[in-house]
């Protein structure tokens, strides 16, 4: 431990800019970075080595110590998750690059499924049984399907922007989890969906929703034998990430075309999550302590049978598998189950920084969000019953509903208020 704490220590007094010496030695390592082709300058970073001083290494050959000096030394990323996003969207104005967005449009948005009724769709062992055997007879066309359509949602429209937050309510069985399975574009093959889904006026067809979006299940599926850490990272590796290098070479580029020098902090982390065999674990560690999971990332998930984690860390871990992906529009269902009010408004704060500061679309359904957490989302859907009561800002969202008769009473929450009023008008 003390190793460590030395080596963090070191590694952050690489940016303190207090010593004249430290002044010349860095701008010496610069203007030699400067030399170097873009190429190699995206794999190339200073480190600070205890009993080494300043230290160039390649990213993707870096030694035992030289992986643990740098991962020490990109820690503050998620102890301050607000300011990286600023000191990271500063960088990118400087030389006039703007990150992509998406803009899901959807419009007469209809999802219907197909199930037996009464005491047909009971799950006995005859039942099950005749679905076997009926399926087969439906699939060579002796039998005519005696399923009936369940429409789920009806002719919902609206737009989802970037740079905004959109909060989802409806009571249970409104139909938040298919109209977020559809935006996302998992919609299972058993339901049939029609009308119009476009980003950015691109129709489904057109592109791969799973890279550009990401779906946060309700439902937490996990190998119960890894740890917090392994399960996150893994999914790191499996999604990729991204077109991070992609942007970390343009970057690079444009700055030495215009003679800017970068933030030590900030191109350092940019470099670390682009290029290496450490790209995948300096994710995972940043969104383990947005999330708070770092306190547990080496305790092993767990299930009935073996001990882990609680249920709430189990939903943060979830939502953490979700978060390392590159995708830029997230949809997130009930990711609030089994937390506390003041974790819930940490994380969709956390989210919420990001959505506002580097330009993201975010879609999250939450069942019953305290006010503080209410207050952070900028939109609002309210579903009933497959119908959509209210899309639009939250600031108007009484105002419309006074004119529609419903007032709010005092002292109570917004957010229950809305709940009482899509189950008034099942």
């Amino acid at each position: 431990m003390d190793d460590l704490g030395e080596t963090h220590a070191f590694g952050r007094s690489l940016f303190s800019r207090s010593s004249p010496d430290y002044d010349e030695e860095e701008a010496l390592r610069w203007a030699a970075l400067e030399k170097l082709p873009t190429y190699d300058r995206a794999r190339t970073a200073v480190l600070a080595m205890p009993g080494e001083g300043l230290k160039e290494v390649n990213l993707e050959k870096l030694s035992a110590q030289e992986k643990h000096a740098l991962l020490q030394l990109v820690a503050w990323v998620g102890d301050d998750h607000e300011r990286f996003l600023s000191k990271f969207k500063d960088r990118l104005d400087r030389v006039g690059i703007q990150l992509p967005t998406i803009e899901v449009r959807y419009e007469n948005l209809n999802v219907e499924a197909q199930a037996h009724v009464g005491s047909r769709g009971l799950p006995t062992i005859l039942n099950t049984y005749a679905n076997i055997l009926e399926g087969v007879a439906n699939a060579l066309h002796l039998t005519p399907n005696r399923k009936q359509k369940i429409p789920i949602l009806h002719n919902v429209s609206g737009i989802i922007k970037p740079h905004r937050m959109t909060l989802l309510l409806g009571p249970p069985g409104a139909g938040k989890t298919s109209l977020l399975l559809a935006l996302a574009g998992t919609l299972p093959s058993s339901l049939k969906m029609s009308g119009d889904l476009t980003y950015n006026g691109h129709t489904m067809d057109e592109f791969v929703p799973r890279r550009s979006a990401a779906y946060v299940s309700q439902h937490d599926m996990h190998m119960a034998e890894l740890t917090v850490r392994e399960t996150v990272n893994f999914s790191a590796k499996c999604q990729g990430i991204g077109h991070r290098f992609d942007l970390l070479m343009e970057l690079s580029r444009r700055e030495k075309e215009e003679h800017i020098k970068p933030d030590p902090e900030i191109d350092i982390y940019m470099k670390a999550v682009a290029t290496g065999d450490q790209k995948a674990e300096v994710v995972t560690n940043h969104i383990l302590k947005v999330l708070g999971l770092d306190i547990c990332a080496d305790i092993m998930i767990g299930n009935n049978m073996l001990r882990g984690i609680s249920g709430g860390q189990k939903k943060r871990v979830t939502t953490a598998e979700m978060l390392v992906t590159p995708g830029r529009a997230l949809f997130m269902d009930e990711i609030s189950t089994g937390l506390d009010s003041s974790t819930t408004f940490q994380i969709v704060n956390s989210i919420r920084q990001t959505i506002h500061i580097i330009g993201g679309t975010a879609v999250i359904a939450l069942l019953q969000p305290a006010p503080e957490t209410y207050e952070l989302f900028d939109d609002i859907i309210l579903l009933s019953d497959g119908h959509v009561v209210y899309n639009g800002p939250r600031q108007y969202v009484l105002e419309f509903f006074e004119i529609m008769g419903f007032k709010c009473p005092k002292r109570k929450g917004v957010a229950d208020f809305l709940q009482e009023v899509s189950f008034a008008s099942l």
